[in-house]
């Protein structure tokens, strides 16, 4: 059982990782020139009390909650960041997002290019200059009224690669006013309803699939559960 420390919960820890749920609104790692408590720096000084350097291999939107690994050595860090560079641990999130999803699963393929306004990722023809190709694949777990809980499989891992493909088919996450500035949100959930809920990868000493899981955070349960009373109320 996931053990809490301070702002964040320990999902696991070993000599070469550390493994914690993140909570949405907290940064997953530091902004230059800026004070803001993250993630990195949290995790770096809970190690660094017991004589551990932390390296960060991968990262999640600030208003994502979910899973992260650490790595606790340089050989650790450099197997872990290689294998998230190169897209090979499967990374499964869970969103919410307006509309009924017609096909019980499916895949989406883009192609998005980072821009400075708003430092985010819009799509773009694959012909444009910085477009890099964005693939996930979908299942669709529940259909409410209006909305869909999903489940979602990265084959990349763009910056906001999830909410941008979504939002792209007109199906926007919930709550994700940047992406979708029409997007009203809901008063059960002050972020966009994504959660990083599974992870697995090949351990970087041993080389087995090791596999986490982070529960479904109160915020996202509560709107599940309103979705899915409005639905079986009108039944």
């Amino acid at each position: 059982m996931a053990a809490k420390k301070r702002d964040f919960y320990i999902v696991d820890q070993d000599k070469d990782l550390f493994v914690v749920d993140k909570p949405a609104g907290l940064l997953a790692v530091p902004i230059p020139d800026s004070d803001v408590k993250n993630l990195f720096d949290l995790v770096a000084d809970h190690l660094g009390k017991h004589g551990v350097r932390v390296g960060c291999v991968h990262r999640i939107d600030r208003y994502t909650s979910g899973l992260m690994v650490f790595a606790k050595n340089e050989r650790a860090y450099d197997d872990l960041y290689e294998k998230f560079r190169e897209h090979t641990p499967n990374r499964t999130y869970l969103a919410v997002v307006r509309g009924l999803l017609q096909q019980d699963e499916g895949t989406l393929s883009h192609h998005l290019k980072l821009i400075k306004e708003g430092f985010r990722n819009i799509v773009v023809d694959p012909s444009e200059e910085g477009a890099t190709p964005a693939r996930l694949s979908y299942k669709v777990k529940e259909r409410f009224l209006e909305n869909t809980l999903v489940e979602v499989q990265l084959d990349t891992g763009l910056k906001n690669q999830i909410r941008v493909q979504f939002n792209e088919i007109g199906h926007q996450l919930v709550g994700d006013q940047h992406y979708a500035p029409e997007e009203k949100g809901e008063p059960l959930i002050n972020r966009q309803a994504l959660h990083a809920y599974r992870l697995s990868f090949e351990h970087p000493r041993h080389g087995r699939t090791v596999n986490y899981e982070a529960k479904i955070p109160a915020d996202m349960m509560r709107l599940i559960e309103k979705f899915r009373w409005k639905k079986e109320s009108r039944s």
